[in-house]
């Protein structure tokens, strides 16, 4: 009858309907998983692209001002641990190293007071900067002209000078002279290799 014909017709459509949305999904099911593949591939793409850039790029323990700077053209090659650079931190403190002779070895301590002069600036017109020892060494280094010497470290208390009304920060390499105030009498050493120094301040490459 008609009505039979109409029924299968319309189970056959319904079926057809299902067999179709079945494929649509098994479709869009296939699109999905290309994509996420595709996706995961770039996402792995980026990780590498990122490790090689990040290798190619130095970055310091700390901010500061990059001094000593080892090599000066694009394209130059360093060895294994070489210092590129010295970074002198922009907060922290400075610190001096002189070398003390062995007959005031027994007057300097930690702790006492020093004053500090910068032979670029003259204390005579800029004045001196105040400073604190912080350690002395225990063992001695043989000096071929001044004979036995040991390394002193001077806190400074502040890390610029005034110039011509202008702050000018101390630089690593600047010589200088410290006095040390033992009572009444007072320690003048000078450096056998002064320079001026901040913790933290080498670069190398790993």
């Amino acid at each position: 009858s008609r009505i039979k014909e109409i029924t299968a017709a319309l189970a056959a459509t319904e079926e057809q309907k299902k067999a179709l949305l079945a494929e649509t999904n098994r479709t869009h099911l296939d699109s999905l998983n290309e994509a996420s593949q595709k996706a995961s591939a770039l996402e792995q793409e980026l990780i590498k692209a990122q490790s090689r850039h990040d290798a190619m790029r130095l970055v310091a323990p700390v901010d500061g001002t990059v001094q000593q700077l080892a090599i000066h053209t694009i394209g130059g090659v360093v060895t294994e641990a070489q210092a590129l650079m010295v970074i002198v931190p922009n907060d922290n403190a400075v610190e001096v190293e002189a070398f003390l002779e062995n007959q005031d070895i027994g007057f300097v301590n930690e702790g006492q007071e020093a004053e500090v002069k910068i032979q670029t600036f003259p204390y005579t017109k800029y004045g001196i900067i105040h400073g604190t020892v912080t350690s002395v060494s225990n063992d001695a280094i043989n000096d071929e002209k001044r004979g036995l010497i040991y390394s002193t470290r001077v806190k400074l208390a502040r890390s610029t000078m005034m110039v011509e009304n202008k702050e000018v920060n101390l630089s690593a390499g600047m010589a200088v002279t410290v006095e040390v105030k033992t009572g009444t009498r007072r320690v003048i050493e000078y450096f056998l290799k002064p320079f001026l120094e901040s913790k933290n301040e080498s670069l190398r490459e790993r």
